[in-house]
């Protein structure tokens, strides 16, 4: 309810497009298998972000053209969700809603 009053489209937590990125790319490269429905994917994000920092970003030039702190933070938030997309792949593999 109040976060309607203040929030704008601008703010954007960058984690989540980075675990997509990563789901996308394992998905890509084939390995590790895992069924690759809504469902599944939408699992192994949660459980991914879950165990992510947040990484937020509120403006358009920020979002365009990041400084070197962001782009450094970026390339590291990078190899960790893919570290945790790993793990979700797994859990998710164990645990199939089926």
């Amino acid at each position: 309810m109040f976060k309607e009053m203040y929030y704008h489209d601008d703010l954007e937590n960058l984690a989540e497009e980075i675990v997509f990125e990563q789901i996308h790319e394992i998905i890509q490269e084939g390995e590790p298998e895992f069924k690759q429905n809504d469902v599944t994917i939408q699992d192994i994000a949660a459980i991914a972000l879950n165990n992510m920092p947040a990484k937020y970003v509120s403006n358009f030039l920020e979002k365009q053209n990041p400084g070197p702190n962001l782009l450094e933070e970026v390339k590291d938030l990078k190899k960790y969700a893919r570290r945790q997309v790993l793990k979700a792949i797994k859990k998710v593999n164990s645990n199939p809603h089926d």
